[in-house]
C-alpha cells in the first residue's frame, strides 16, 4: 500500500490486540533511510513536535503484522511523537516490560498469533492510563464491539485510512489521555482529601470521648478534695488521689500516642537498630504486666530462651510488645492465659498465610496469645488502621482509642521486621512478630 492507496477512513471507539513475529521496525531519525527489521529491539524517533506538559515527547506505539504498513504509520507520526513499533503482540508486550511507556497505543485487530484485542487487554497491565485504538478491516458488529470490550479500546479506525484524519485522531487521543490521567490524578486527591477528613472527624471523636473522660475525672475529684477535704478521711483521700493518677496517665497515655502516629506519619520518627540481647527486655515487661493480669486472675506464662539477640531499638521494641501484651490482658475475660513465646522457628500453627507475609531468614519470633474472643473477618481486614474499631471489647472496663495496632505495624516494620495475626472467632488470637536477628547487609 502506498500514500495513493490511502483512503477516507471512519473511526469510533473499540478494542484491538495483535501477533506476528518477534521482531520490531527500528525507525530511522533520517525520513528517507529505509527501516530495518532488528528482532527483539527498542526504536523511537529521534524528534518529537508534541510534548507532555512537561516537555517531554509523547511516545506512541503502534503494532500491526504488515511491515510495509507499520513502516507508513511510523512514518506518518515520526515528525510528531516519539514512535516505538512491534510486528507482533508478543514483541510489543516485550517493549512494555523492558520500560516504555506510551500515551497511545495503536494495534491491528488481526494479527497472526497474539490478537490485537487480547494484546491491547494485557498492556493494561503495565500502562492502565493509556488510550488505545484498534486498527481494522473488519465491519462485523459483533466483533468490534466484542474487541472494545475486551481491549478497552477508545476508538477504532477503519482501512483504508486518509491520514489527515488518523492524524487527528491520534492528536485527540493524547488529549484524552491527559484528560484522564488529570481526572485521576484529581480523584485520587479528593480520595486522599476524604480520608484525612474521616481522621479528623475520628480523632476529633477521640479527643471528645476518650480524653474527656479521664480529664473530667480528675476535675470533678480534685473540685471535691478542694471544698470538701477536710471531711474525707486519710484512706479516701490517698484513694482520691490514685484516681486522679489514673485518670491523668490515661490522658497522657492518649496524647503521646497521638503524637507518635503524628510523628511516624510526618517521618520525623528516627529509629536507630543495633544488636540487642532482647530477653531481658521481654521478661521485664513481663514482670511489669504480672500484677496487672492478676487484678483479672489473669496468668501470664514466657516461654523463651536464655538469650536471643535481634537487631532492634530497644524503646521501639518495648512500645511494640507493650501495647500486644496490653490489648491480650485488657480483652481477655477473666481466669484465662496469655502467653509469650520467644523464638527462632515457628510452629506450623503460628505460620502466616502464603499470599500474606514473606518470611525471611535468620528471624526472631515473639507471639503474645490469648484465650480472648479471637477476630472476626471484618476486624482482621480493618486490624492495622487507624482508629480502627473491633468487635471485640476490653473486658475490665478499659479504655480503647483504636490506634494502638496501626502504630505496632508501623514501628514494626521500620525496624524491617513484620506482624500478623493468628485469629478465629471465640478461640483467641496471636500476634506474630518477626524482627531480623542481624544488620541489614550494605
Amino acid at each position: 500500500m502506498n500514500a495513493s492507496d490511502m483512503k477516507h477512513s471512519g473511526n469510533m471507539s473499540l478494542s484491538d490486540h495483535a501477533d506476528a513475529p518477534d521482531s520490531l521496525l527500528h525507525l530511522s531519525d533520517d525520513d528517507d533511510t529505509p527501516l530495518t527489521l532488528l528482532d527483539g529491539d527498542l526504536s523511537a524517533s529521534a524528534d518529537s513536535k508534541q510534548t507532555s506538559g512537561a516537555g517531554e515527547r509523547r511516545t506512541l506505539l503502534i503494532v500491526d503484522d504488515e511491515t510495509m504498513l507499520l513502516e507508513m504509520l511510523a512514518r506518518l507520526f515520526n515528525e510528531h511523537y516519539r514512535v516505538y513499533t512491534a510486528e507482533s503482540g508478543d514483541a510489543a508486550l516485550a517493549l512494555l516490560q523492558q520500560g516504555i511507556m506510551p500515551e497511545v497505543i495503536i494495534a491491528d485487530q488481526r494479527m497472526p498469533g497474539m490478537q490485537g484485542p487480547e494484546f491491547l487487554a494485557q498492556s493494561r497491565g503495565f500502562v492502565p492510563q493509556a488510550v488505545r485504538i484498534i486498527l481494522t478491516g473488519y465491519t462485523d458488529v459483533q466483533d468490534i464491539i466484542a474487541s472494545i470490550n475486551l481491549g478497552h479500546v477508545y476508538r477504532f479506525i477503519t482501512k483504508p485510512w486518509n491520514p489527515e484524519e488518523l492524524l487527528e485522531t491520534v492528536r485527540i487521543s493524547f488529549e484524552h489521555h491527559d484528560i484522564s490521567t488529570r481526572n485521576k490524578e484529581l480523584a485520587d486527591a479528593l480520595a486522599q482529601l476524604e480520608e484525612l477528613n474521616r481522621d479528623k472527624t475520628e480523632l476529633m471523636g477521640i479527643v471528645a470521648h476518650d480524653l474527656k473522660n479521664p480529664m473530667g475525672a480528675i476535675q470533678t475529684i480534685s473540685d471535691m478534695m478542694i471544698h470538701q477535704g477536710s471531711e474525707f478521711s486519710k484512706e479516701e483521700h490517698d484513694d482520691f488521689l490514685q484516681l486522679i493518677n489514673d485518670a491523668a496517665t490515661r490522658a497522657l497515655d492518649l496524647i503521646q500516642t497521638l503524637l507518635s502516629l503524628e510523628a511516624m506519619e510526618q517521618g520525623s520518627v528516627t529509629i536507630e537498630c543495633e544488636a540487642l540481647e532482647i530477653a531481658s527486655i521481654i521478661e521485664a515487661l513481663v514482670h511489669h504486666y504480672k500484677p496487672i493480669a492478676e487484678q483479672k486472675s489473669i496468668r501470664l506464662h514466657l516461654e523463651q530462651p536464655a538469650s536471643l539477640n535481634a537487631f532492634v531499638e530497644s524503646q521501639t521494641l518495648h512500645q511494640i510488645l507493650d501495647n500486644l501484651l496490653s490489648n491480650a490482658i485488657k480483652y481477655s475475660p477473666l481466669n484465662k492465659n496469655v502467653w509469650i513465646k520467644v523464638s527462632t522457628r515457628l510452629e506450623p500453627k503460628y505460620l502466616p498465610e502464603p499470599d500474606q507475609i514473606v518470611l525471611m531468614p535468620d528471624s526472631a519470633y515473639i507471639i503474645v496469645e490469648d484465650e480472648g474472643p479471637g477476630f472476626t473477618e471484618n476486624d482482621k481486614s480493618s486490624l492495622f488502621g487507624k482508629f480502627a474499631r473491633l468487635s471485640a471489647q476490653p473486658t475490665g472496663g478499659e479504655s480503647s482509642t483504636g490506634l494502638g495496632l496501626s502504630i505496632v505495624k508501623r514501628y514494626v516494620e521500620a525496624m524491617r521486621g513484620s506482624i500478623w495475626l493468628i485469629s478465629e472467632v471465640g478461640k483467641g488470637a496471636a500476634f506474630v512478630v518477626s524482627l531480623p536477628q542481624n544488620a541489614p547487609p550494605h
